[in-house]
């Protein structure tokens, strides 16, 4: 899934090894995320969310479309 924490964590100054220990994670299971390459739980979701300070949208959705913009594309309704 692509994101944004990579970016997000550098312009906060946290190393992996940081966010990895404030998210109870494995600083090798974190990289794997950032670089998109692994589905990410909900709750991993909302504890980067509250650490980074940023909206889980805005960190795992597409740039330039809210989540419940895709959730209403997804239902057929028009934003």
């Amino acid at each position: 899934m692509k994101n944004k924490i990579a970016e997000i964590r550098k312009s906060l100054r946290l190393s992996q090894e940081e966010l990895a220990k404030r998210i109870q994670i494995s600083r090798p299971h974190l990289s794997v995320i950032e670089n998109g390459n692994v589905s990410v739980s909900g709750a991993v979701m909302l504890k980067i969310s509250s650490v980074l300070g940023q909206p889980v949208e805005d960190i795992f959705f597409a740039d330039n479309v809210s989540y419940s913009e895709q959730c209403n594309k997804k239902k057929g309704g028009t934003p």
